[in-house]
């Protein structure tokens, strides 16, 4: 009898681990390993969006922020072009949760709702919203300064197209000057 219920209570703590890593967002506990060699910041923007579902009742004003911060990753997502490496706003997310993970808890799992990790994140909400801000500013700027110089480079495009045709029309009377004076000097000879 008791052999049965113990494998029953190992399946009931089996089956709330699970329930604890994989969910919608797959995601619940602080992924382990931030190695650089690792760039999926997959793992790292699941987490960080469990904690804003698992705030809501608890902790509204933190949630609110970690989803205007992922609405804005969204938002930026779509404008971005897809040549780049990593998206910026991932690395702000992915360096602020390894900074808890190497600095605070190198070896704990650490749940969404683990109090320690919500006190980490509540102070450090500002600072990832003020680099996320810094990145749309930055991101916007140099699409402003890239769409400057293609109208720079379209102006100077219908220039040079302008002088092109000039300088056809200008090498074909030439051509035609030339022409005219050595079959007048063939007729001399």
């Amino acid at each position: 009898m008791t052999k049965p219920l113990l494998f029953l209570l190992s399946l009931l703590t089996w089956s709330s681990v699970q329930s604890a890593v994989l969910s919608d967002t797959g995601v619940f506990l602080l992924p382990m390993n931030c190695s650089e060699l690792l760039p999926d910041p997959g793992p790292f923007v699941n987490y960080f969006e469990a904690v804003g579902r698992g705030m809501v009742t608890s902790n509204k004003k933190l949630s609110n922020r970690i989803f205007r911060v992922l609405a804005i990753r969204g938002k930026l997502t779509d404008a971005m072009d897809r040549q780049r490496d990593q998206h910026p706003i991932d690395v702000i997310i992915r360096k602020t949760l390894c900074f808890f993970r190497e600095q605070k808890e190198p070896l704990k799992p650490v749940l969404y709702d683990d109090e320690n990790f919500i006190s980490y994140l509540s102070t450090a909400i500002s600072e990832i919203e003020t680099k996320v801000n810094e990145v749309v500013y930055q991101w916007e700027w140099d699409l402003a300064q890239r769409l400057e110089y293609e109208k720079i480079i379209d102006k100077n495009q219908q220039l040079i197209q302008s002088m092109k045709r000039q300088a056809e029309k200008e090498a074909e009377a030439e051509v035609k000057k030339i022409a005219q004076r050595a079959k007048a000097k063939a007729k001399l000879q």
